[in-house]
């Protein structure tokens, strides 16, 4: 999956966490839970992004550092929040779709950065590097259906007590403030 790609689906993000005026609606430890476990696959890549977008490109070396940890703590985030999403299961019955989605976007991505990881770790450090990388994500990217993480932003912007879980959860702490 390009940076890009995921750049854009994260910018919801962005605008998902300032929503929940009407958060009093008690939410369950378990669809906190489910909340921390989607911000958990989400957040760490948006925190490599920015970072990897501060790296000034005519130093391929730092680039290329910033690229790599994008690609590993996207892997890792999202292999780890496809086993705790499978574990909680859909936080509510007529949120099943979205979970199925999710963990499906999830279970691809974590797949695409993993495949992605050896590759981009041997490119040089040189000038081409970002679109050698791009290259790569493009190469092993497996998503099927990307649109499935912001199916998922516009399915709790409309549930006032997921919008404010969200604005509330230290795991999504990475999404607030981003610069996306």
């Amino acid at each position: 999956m390009k940076t890009r790609l995921l750049v854009a689906l994260l910018t919801g993000a962005a605008a998902l966490t300032a929503c929940g005026s009407d958060a009093d609606k008690p939410i369950t430890d378990a669809q906190q839970q489910w909340v921390d476990a989607f911000c958990g696959g989400v957040a760490p890549g948006a925190e490599a992004g920015a970072e990897l977008r501060k790296q000034d490109p005519a130093d391929p070396a730092a680039v290329k550092t910033a690229y790599v940890a994008l690609v590993t703590s996207n892997a890792t985030a999202f292999a780890e929040a496809e086993k705790k999403l499978k574990e909680l299961g859909a936080p509510e019955d007529d949120l099943e779709g979205v979970h199925e989605r999710l963990v499906k976007f999830v279970t691809e991505s974590a797949k695409s950065y993993k495949d992605a990881q050896a590759p981009v770790q041997a490119l040089e450090p040189n000038a081409q590097f970002w679109e050698s990388a791009e290259k790569v994500l493009a190469d092993t990217n497996v998503v099927t259906t990307p649109e499935d993480l912001r199916a998922t932003f516009q399915e709790l912007q409309k549930r006032p007590k997921y919008s404010g879980a969200l604005g509330r959860s230290r795991t999504c702490d990475g999404l607030r403030g981003a610069s996306l």
